[in-house]
């Protein structure tokens, strides 16, 4: 039986848009950084290939490999005023059928989020959007290793037996087939995907989370 329900928060929850990425451009402006637009793009590879390199994030360790990968020599206070800018990249309101779906679950089960990024933004923007009081704790990827390795979801299912909880994620690799290697269930939220597969649900609304859970 479900009793908790573990939640991914970007392009799940919140979308994830390429113009938070504009938000490089007005950090190194507000920090008087003279720069090029390709110097923002390689800032912006330079957080892509992070993820690709490391698998706990760590703004230290974050500004260095960018100043590796740039041949530059940004401050420190770069990358915590960036992530600090991201807190406000949300959508000025969410959709209300997400608002009806975690009152529906939030009355049957325990709700939580795992991220593959910093908990102190992803908890303020969910605050942004007025969603955090569904979910009772945020799991970062700053104590363990991010998904889709097996320590984030043991550190997200805490307590409870693996197949006592349920994964929601849009991203098939980390999310998905990530749960099932640690012995969770999942659900795939794909919006333009309309299959099935024997091992995990898929719907393309979280809508539908009401029909399945």
């Amino acid at each position: 039986m479900i009793k908790r329900v573990i939640f991914d928060i970007d392009n799940t929850l919140i979308p994830w848009k390429s113009e938070y990425f504009n938000e490089i451009d007005k950090e190194l402006n507000f920090l008087k950084i003279e720069h090029t637009e390709d110097d923002c793009n390689n800032i912006e590879k330079a957080l892509s290939e992070y993820e690709n390199k490391y698998y706990i994030f760590d703004r230290k360790l974050m500004i260095d490999y960018i100043n590796h990968f740039t041949n530059k020599q940004y401050p420190e206070k770069f990358i915590y005023n960036l992530t600090k800018r991201w807190e406000n990249c949300v959508p000025d309101k969410i959709d209300n059928n997400i608002i009806e779906v975690l009152n529906y679950l939030k009355s049957k089960y325990e709700l939580v989020c795992l991220t593959d990024w910093y908990g102190d933004q992803q908890e303020k923007r969910l605050e942004n959007i007025k969603i955090l009081k569904y979910f009772s704790k945020i799991y970062s990827a700053e104590k363990t290793n991010r998904k889709p390795f097996k320590e984030a979801f043991i550190q997200a299912i805490e307590n409870y037996k693996p197949e006592e909880c349920i994964m929601i994620g849009d991203s098939l690799e980390r999310d998905i087939k990530g749960a099932l290697n640690a012995g969770l269930k999942a659900i795939w939220y794909c919006p333009k995907n309309k299959g099935k597969n024997e091992q995990y649900n898929i719907i393309s609304d979280l809508e539908e989370l009401k029909n399945i859970l």
